[in-house]
């Protein structure tokens, strides 16, 4: 297989005439490389009829910059009006729904001084919290005497 693949390359080659391989026979004794010459034959047949793409030459270089200036000059449909106006919409709409949701909310008065619950996963250790009439809020810890922190 791997003498195979040489062998194509040498065929490609040569029928692509590159100079190390010019005016050497086809070294094509086997059927599968038979064919594989043939088909790139057959390849080259079918590309060669291919039409080719138009060039522009000099005859053509009038018409061809004419056709650019009006591209140039003919003005592109505008609709940045019609997005900006969105944008804008959308923007103002936004805003105004972030102020009602801050403002709708009104006043309330912070306390953040008060406990409302007080708990512990400690074995043995009671937690206690007591709020006076002035707003200062105590919380109190017990633990056996034995330990120690």
């Amino acid at each position: 297989m791997m003498f195979n693949r040489k062998k194509m390359k040498q065929i490609a080659a040569r029928l692509d005439g590159e100079p190390q391989y010019a005016g050497r026979p086809a070294p094509t004794r086997e059927s599968a490389l038979q064919e594989y010459e043939a088909s790139l034959l057959q390849l080259r047949r079918a590309a060669a009829r291919v039409p080719r793409a138009p060039e522009i030459n000099d005859a053509h270089v009038d018409a061809f910059m004419q056709g650019i200036r009006e591209g140039i000059e003919t003005p592109a449909p505008r609709l940045s009006r019609l997005w900006t106006m969105a944008s804008v919409a959308a923007a103002a709409l936004v805003l105004l729904l972030s102020a009602l949701a801050y403002l709708g909310t009104g006043s309330e008065p912070v306390r953040a001084n008060e406990v409302e619950s007080a708990f512990t996963e400690l074995e043995g250790v009671t937690v206690n919290f007591y709020n006076n009439p002035q707003g200062v809020s105590t919380v109190q810890v017990t633990m056996p005497e034995s330990d120690l922190w």
